[in-house]
């Protein structure tokens, strides 16, 4: 049985595919996300540990490092996370930020036990449609203690729609990235409820040996990225199963409006559920 696209997309490649997404970005939606709820939670969940749920190889981490909170990073790909501890060690912040492999649909924490979890550049939506991915929200809010707040950044689905239109014709984008050529087409999978995403890379002549490091053979690398398109009640809904609450939101990282802006930036409260047993 082949890997799940989620395992082959964030392989050794990864960073140089995205390398556009840099820390100068990061830095932004960082910056942003205390004017929208404290990152060090509240009441019980203040100073508590703060998760950043699906970590990469890092790029937020190094800047939520310098707070005065215990950080974690959480990612499931091993080569992300032997580049996160690269650039943990580069940025001399290595024992301020502890790395973790996991799956986050089981995440290796206690009940109540951080202050926030960050879901950041759309780490999330990657296990089918809404009900599939309640699982990550369950445990988002299993984990975080009460007070404390769940950070989403996730693209804006009617966005997403518009772009690509209704006929769902494709789009496609090709560039050399590092030692590979790269193609990517995009388009709406069936009832727009899914953006879908065909990635073939290919080594150029004379840097196979370079391809080979990210991992690209010499066939080359090919695999469909899925990533579910929810609208604004469908994850509200989805929060409030699990005792999250909305209580803030920006439409991109200078502080936009929702709808203004390419992104959604959404912050869930955890309430006080009295009795795990309620959740959903």
């Amino acid at each position: 049985m082949p890997d799940p696209w989620f395992v082959t997309a964030f392989g050794a490649h990864y960073p140089a595919l995205y390398a556009h997404r840099d820390e100068a970005e990061a830095s932004r939606c960082l910056d942003l996300l205390p004017r929208l709820a404290p990152l060090e939670g509240s009441g019980p969940a203040a100073g508590l540990p703060l998760l950043d749920l699906g970590c990469g190889d890092g790029r937020h981490l190094v800047h939520l490092a310098s707070l005065s909170v215990p950080v974690v990073g959480l990612d499931l790909s091993p080569p992300l996370l032997a580049g996160a501890r690269r650039r943990l060690g580069s940025e001399g912040s290595a024992s301020s930020a502890a790395l973790v492999r996991g799956d986050m649909r089981r995440l290796p924490f206690g009940d109540d036990s951080l202050a926030g979890v960050l879901s950041l550049f759309t780490a999330f939506g990657y296990f089918g449609p809404l009900a599939a991915n309640g699982g990550v929200v369950a445990e988002v809010g299993r984990v975080l203690a009460a007070g404390g707040h769940w950070f989403l950044d996730y693209f804006d689905a009617g966005q997403v729609r518009r772009e690509l239109g209704t006929e769902g014709a494709p789009v496609t984008r090709a560039r050399v990235v590092g030692p590979c050529a790269v193609t990517e087409t995009r388009r709406l999978g069936p009832a727009a409820e899914t953006v879908i995403k065909d990635v073939v890379l290919t080594p150029l002549p004379g840097r196979e040996d370079e391809a080979d490091a990210l991992g690209v053979g010499p066939a080359g690398l090919s695999y469909r990225e899925q990533v579910a398109l929810f609208g604004l009640d469908d994850l509200d809904s989805l929060a409030a199963l699990h005792h999250l609450e909305r209580i803030a939101g920006a439409g991109g990282y200078e502080g936009e409006p929702l709808g203004g802006g390419s992104r959604w930036l959404l912050v869930y409260r955890r309430r006080d559920s009295g009795t795990r047993g309620e959740d959903a």
